[in-house]
């Protein structure tokens, strides 16, 4: 085996050491709506989305604490409870009851791996948290949200994560009901963070004095979990053969609460070129990025690379794709080879 060709192998093995530690499993395409699927040769290079991709409910990664619980809506109960001043259980029925919200956010698993595809950006349905908030009355002396799911998964997160603008309880994906999968029969999103953090098949939210330290956090993953700033290649694949002239190159940058900023291409060890950008004013949603490289014959190494509003630029290529994501989540450079075709 060669250098290039054993380095992309060790690269696929990795992802999928990964994906099983994080219990996260990516499903059909990962690019999304509208873009190319399996990129197995140069007939098959899709041009550069022109418009946000939407993700297919079908193609968002899934997550599991141990095995997608069946929740009976007829029998399903939220509580709110403890350091709160008017404990509430609400009903299946009654979550049609606050005023629905409808958005895009992106959704990303912390073991998604360099370049992976845990990794998604759905339209979501429900309500905001907020409104919940008021009706309990938060205790000043609470410092952290527990959260307890069907399936018995529980975590937790600081108090400025779930009372922070646009948290969202959701019970739609795609204007559809949630299914089982994606946490029917209510799932939390909370700005910035990854999705062990948010939990689906929620039964409980209880607001408490203490730390507590959830499934995945007590393995070693981060305790904050907040979203790190990655870019993701997503045509060509690695090794894809392609063709002379003209070939689109395109992907996505997430950095979770920050904007996107820039992000730049290298062709081998060239100079950094900067990308067209494609942007919601949100920045909750991906950025999509594209860059139209006139590729010469012979095999090439593209690496992509994004800066955020803070003035981060990822700056590192991880040795292992393990290592790029455990404990925190990846924000090491993406890169693949590939061999033009002269």
């Amino acid at each position: 085996m060669d250098p290039i060709t054993r380095r992309a192998f060790l690269k696929v093995t990795g992802f999928a050491g990964l994906a099983l530690l994080a219990a996260c499993r990516a499903e059909g395409s990962p690019a999304g709506e509208g873009a190319s699927a399996a990129l197995n040769g140069a007939s098959s290079l899709s041009p550069s989305p022109v418009e946000l991709l939407i993700t297919p409910t079908g193609e968002l990664y899934t997550q599991s604490y141990s095995s997608t619980p069946r929740v009976d809506p007829g029998t399903w109960r939220l509580s709110v409870d403890g350091l709160v001043d008017r404990p509430l259980t609400l009903t299946y029925a009654e979550l049609s009851s606050f005023a629905k919200v409808e958005s895009l956010r992106t959704l990303e698993c912390i073991g998604n791996p360099v370049g992976g595809s845990l990794i998604g950006n759905p339209r979501w349905g429900g309500f905001r948290a907020q409104e919940i908030w008021d009706r309990v009355g938060i205790r000043p002396e609470a410092v952290r949200a527990k959260f307890t799911a069907a399936d018995d998964y529980q975590t937790s997160v600081d108090l400025r994560w779930i009372t922070q603008p646009d948290v969202i309880l959701v019970y739609e994906i795609n204007g559809e009901a949630l299914p089982a999968e994606h946490g029917f029969p209510l799932r939390i999103l909370m700005p910035g963070l990854y999705g062990q953090k948010m939990p689906k098949w929620l039964t409980r939210i209880e607001f408490t004095p203490d730390v507590f330290i959830g499934y995945w956090e007590g393995r070693g993953w981060s305790d904050e979990a907040s979203v790190q700033t990655n870019s993701i290649l997503r045509q060509p694949r690695g090794l894809s053969p392609l063709p002379l002239g003209g070939v689109p190159v395109f992907g996505v940058a997430f950095a979770g609460l920050r904007r996107i900023t820039g992000v730049e291409v290298r062709i081998d060890q060239g100079e950094w070129q900067p990308a067209q950008l494609l942007q919601d004013p949100s920045p909750l949603i991906w950025t999509q990025w594209s860059f139209e490289w006139p590729a010469e014959p012979g095999t090439h190494r593209i690496a992509v690379r994004a800066t955020d509003e803070s003035g981060f630029v990822q700056n590192s290529e991880a040795d292992s794709l393990l290592a790029g994501a455990f404990p925190d989540g990846a924000d090491d450079i993406h890169s693949v080879v590939v061999r033009v075709e002269g």
